[in-house]
């Protein structure tokens, strides 16, 4: 039964990407003769097998990301991202500066070109 279960791990390698088709398979197919006699190698091998999958998903930004502001607020925990003093971790006070002044276009030559529309064309078309 566990070289069954083996050997649908190594088929089912459709949900990696393409790099990682020939070592999940090579590694699945060497070891299910060992693992065939073991139960316990086989939960060893199917995490071997899931954990480029995991890896993934670990790493987004949002409520479970404890390096933001949000997600310290969703874990309930304080660091730099969140301090409990409001007066640390702020840095040096801001000096004030005015804002700046728009960029001018690059494209924007100032030249105005005068457009026509002929009213015939709306006409033929009705």
């Amino acid at each position: 039964m566990a070289l069954l279960a083996v050997q649908g791990m190594a088929m089912s390698t459709a949900a990696f990407p393409s790099h990682h088709h020939g070592a999940v398979a090579s590694s699945s197919f060497g070891l299910s003769a060992a693992v065939s006699f073991s139960r316990s190698r086989t939960s060893l091998v199917a995490t071997a097998v899931l954990a480029p999958l995991t890896s993934v998903l670990d790493v987004y930004c949002g409520r479970g990301d404890r390096k933001t502001k949000r997600g310290k607020r969703f874990s309930h925990s304080y660091g730099n991202a969140r301090p409990r003093n409001k007066k640390k971790g702020t840095g040096p006070a801001r000096l004030y500066a005015p804002p700046a002044p728009p960029r001018k276009d690059q494209f924007e030559d100032g030249e105005i070109i005068a457009i026509e529309i002929d009213d015939d064309i709306m006409e033929r078309m009705d």
